[in-house]
C-alpha cells in the first residue's frame, strides 16, 4: 500500500511541475513578444492606389535604397495606378 502512495505522490509531483514549467515557458514567450509590438513607432504612408497605411520605423530604416523618388516617377506612379483602378 505504501508503494501504491508514493506512486500517487510521486505522478502528481511531475504533472504539478510540468504543468507549472509550461505555463511559465507561455508566461516568458508573451513577455518576449509584447515589447516589440508596444514600442514600435508607425508612419503613414500613401500606397500606388490612394490608400493611407501604417509602416514600422525600422522597417524603413532597413530599406537599402534611399533614393530620392523624381517628379516623373511620381507623376508614372500614380498614373498607372490610376489605371489600374479605372472600371470599364
Amino acid at each position: 500500500m505504501k508503494q501504491n502512495q508514493n506512486d500517487k505522490s510521486s505522478r502528481r509531483k511531475f504533472l504539478s511541475f510540468g504543468l507549472l514549467s509550461g505555463a511559465g515557458l507561455v508566461t516568458q514567450k508573451v513577455e518576449a513578444m509584447t515589447p516589440s509590438l508596444m514600442d514600435d513607432e508607425k508612419v503613414t504612408m500613401l500606397t500606388a492606389d490612394g490608400k493611407l497605411v501604417e509602416v514600422s520605423k525600422s522597417l524603413i530604416q532597413q530599406s537599402s535604397s534611399r533614393e530620392k523618388a523624381k517628379n516623373t516617377d511620381i507623376l508614372n506612379w500614380s498614373d498607372s495606378a490610376n489605371k489600374s483602378n479605372a472600371k470599364p
